[in-house]
């Protein structure tokens, strides 16, 4: 009698309990199910499993064989939650199904313990124990669910992790569970037996070293000493073979061999080598578009145009990768793939396919500048126009500073060669301070990649230019109806981790101009020199350090006020010294309201940035910069000027946007205490 008892108070409790839950209805797919027995814990997980299997079956009623393979799924996930002992029945009530479910307790994981391997070791083998539960809760999950088949996969993570790391005997004794019976919190013990370490002994290199690049070297170097691992071993072979390819060696072939271990103390030293043989190197013979997917006529002149220049020259990945950047900064593609093929034996062809970009583009713009105030406009593109290959553009933009507009076109590879040629006639309004300027100019550029970090440029230009001041003199304004004819060339050096927000690396340039203006009493000659450089390097974690300097001077044929105001030199703002507004160093008008420029400019700056979270940093500065009316030498310091300040800095996809504030603390009777700067890109 007692045990019927027990029994029947065992079976009441269950029902009692089942009861205790409300019955909760699921529908999805035009189906819905009742659940029973389903606690507030478990109702989301539930009602997800159960929504997606109906969505997925395609039925409109609940038939037998979806309502069991309802039942299936949601016991599986209970069982994945930590509820082994979870039971999950079915009936079928008219045009759908009641699934009653028997819950039982959650089992959970509690301390980890690894016996045999210090602390340390341990601290880094825990997460590989519960990995397969973690990938499949979330990273927020914070009481794991017992899985007894979770955690015997994850056993062998561990065991995999020690041999990864040198231990190539390590053993692992079953763990052993301890069940805290009111919480059932499941205590964890493993007794590891990782046994001698294995390290990497000197690597011998035979075949033809020759062929190693540098980098190959240091990672051959780099080994010895370490914990010995295959899988290092395997990569190390795959990055020299993949070197060897990327210098022409297309055809090589590296091998692996490994000696037997050699005792020292507990540890073991395996000695490996590797065989080199690279083979002939490979040529490029020619260029081939896929026919099973042409390419436009105007595609294929472009990107054949752009990629001939690697006929008859050593295959090298490095050239291919800024050949490949060219063609993709024509915007003609959307996508384009080369894939080198062998032609013979020390001969290969490149095989381009890919798809093009939508031709024609329509965008709106807006935003805002300190020195030009508010800002908006319209740009249409039309890339391979006519099926040429090459681009039209139409840009048409008002600020708070007057309006402009142009008629860009371009071809990237002019001729069938490497360069690039640009032409734009622009029209444009100007008005500052005290004057205002209108102007008509052509202009033109032959643009030249010598490789992923030299560019050349040459340049050209006409201009047609009207003034008009009621406040400025003339020797202020300079001529007040004039034409510039000018030409001239930069070279670029960029060797940036990133052209838009720089964290390593150096920027240098240097660009020279020549020409004459046409205004006032007599023709006027120039030439103008510009120098910048800027360096940046990381100080670890989120720190960063950049430093930068440009120089420029303008000499003429006459005297700094025979110049056009607009083409002397300017300092202060944005970009130069942060503690003045935009172009406001130096001299001004008698009215005192104008910045007259100068024929020589030199900045300095320096910066230090921190990354609060990620994409948005604050930084530190100090800026000092001169302007000078009477001298026109490179590099003129007279009456150096300074700035300090602070400054924010939101990361976009098209550059920062940056908000600095420079105080000036040297400022002469009359000047502004500082200046705040809210514009696009980097200051330097």
């Amino acid at each position: 009698m007692k045990i019927h008892a027990v029994v029947l108070t065992a079976i009441l409790g269950g029902l009692l309990t089942l009861n205790a839950q409300p019955a909760r209805q699921v529908a999805s797919g035009g189906l819905t199910v009742q659940l029973q027995g389903v606690s507030d814990e478990m109702n989301t997980p539930a009602r997800l499993v159960l929504e997606k299997q109906l969505a997925l079956s395609g039925d409109r009623t609940v038939p037998a064989p979806l309502a069991d393979d309802l039942a299936f799924f949601l016991q599986q996930r209970y069982l994945q939650l930590g509820y082994p002992k979870a039971l999950v029945d079915w009936r079928l009530t008219g045009p759908s199904a009641t699934l009653t479910v028997q819950e039982g307790r959650r089992r959970t994981v509690g301390s980890v313990t690894f016996n045999g391997v210090p602390p340390g070791t341990a601290d880094t083998l825990r997460p590989y124990l519960t990995r397969q539960t973690r990938e499949r809760e979330g990273r927020l999950a914070k009481a794991l669910p017992f899985v007894e088949s979770d955690l015997e996969a994850g056993l062998g993570l561990v065991v995999r992790k020690l041999q990864a790391d040198g231990y190539l005997e390590a053993q692992a004794a079953p763990p052993v569970f301890t069940e805290d019976p009111a919480t059932l919190r499941h205590d964890i013990v493993i007794a590891l037996t990782p046994g001698p370490i294995s390290r990497f002994g000197p690597i011998t290199v035979m075949g033809d070293a020759t062929a190693l690049s540098k980098a190959s070297q240091e990672k051959i170097n780099a080994l010895p000493g370490q914990p010995w691992s295959g899988v290092k071993l395997e990569n190390l072979r795959k990055d020299i073979k993949g070197d060897l390819e990327a210098q022409g060696w297309f055809a090589a072939e590296v091998t692996t061999a490994i000696r037997p271990p050699q005792a020292a103390g507990a540890e073991a030293i395996l000695q490996s080598s590797l065989t080199i043989s690279p083979g002939q190197r490979y040529r490029v013979a020619a260029v081939i578009s896929d026919q099973s997917k042409p390419l436009s006529r105007g595609a294929q002149r472009v990107a054949g145009s752009v990629f001939a220049s690697a006929i008859h020259q050593v295959y090298d990945s490095e050239t291919l990768d800024l050949l490949h950047r060219r063609s993709m900064d024509t915007g003609i593609f959307s996508r384009l793939e080369v894939e080198p093929q062998p032609l013979g034996p020390d001969t290969l062809a490149l095989h381009l396919s890919g798809s093009e970009a939508k031709p024609k583009t329509l965008g709106l713009f807006g935003g805002y500048e300190t020195f030009y105030g508010p800002i908006a406009g319209i740009e249409a593109r039309h890339v391979n126009f006519m099926d040429t290959g090459n681009s039209l553009g139409l840009r048409a933009e008002l600020r708070g500073t007057g309006a402009n507009g142009s008629l860009q076109w371009s071809d990237p590879a002019i001729f069938g060669s490497r360069n690039a040629f640009g032409l734009a006639l622009g029209l444009e309004t100007f008005t500052f301070k005290d004057y205002s300027r209108s102007t008509v100019s052509l202009r033109s550029s032959l643009t030249r990649r010598i490789d992923r970090h030299i560019t050349a440029e040459a340049f050209s230009a006409i201009t047609l230019n009207l003034m008009d001041t009621a406040v400025l003199t003339p020797k202020e304004l300079g001529p007040d109806q004039y034409g510039t004819l000018s030409a001239g060339g930069r070279l670029t050096l960029d060797y940036r981790d990133n052209p838009l927000n720089p964290k390593s690396g150096w920027l240098a340039g240097a660009a020279l101009e020549g020409g004459f203006d046409q205004g006032g009493e007599e023709d006027i000659g120039f030439a103008r020199t510009d120098l910048n450089a800027a360096w940046y390097h990381p100080l670890g974690g989120a720190w960063r350090v950049a430093l930068g300097a440009r120089a420029s001077a303008i000499r003429n044929s006459g005297t700094p006020g025979d110049l056009p105001i607009d083409l002397r030199l300017f300092n202060g703002g944005g970009t130069t010294v942060r503690s003045f507004a935009e172009r406001e160093m130096g001299a001004s008008s008698a009215s005192g309201s104008t910045p007259l420029g100068g024929t020589a400019l030199t900045v300095m700056n320096a910066e230090l940035s921190y990354e609060i979270i990620t994409n948005l940093e604050i930084a530190g500065f100090i800026d000092a910069g001169s302007i000078s009316r009477q001298d026109s030498a490179l590099f003129s310091t007279d009456d150096l000027r300074y700035g300090v300040g602070l400054g924010m800095r939101y990361q976009l996809p098209i550059g920062p946007l940056r908000v600095d504030y420079g105080y000036n603390p040297d400022r002469h009777p009359g000047e502004a205490a500082g200046a705040f700067h809210l514009t696009f890109g980097f200051a330097f």
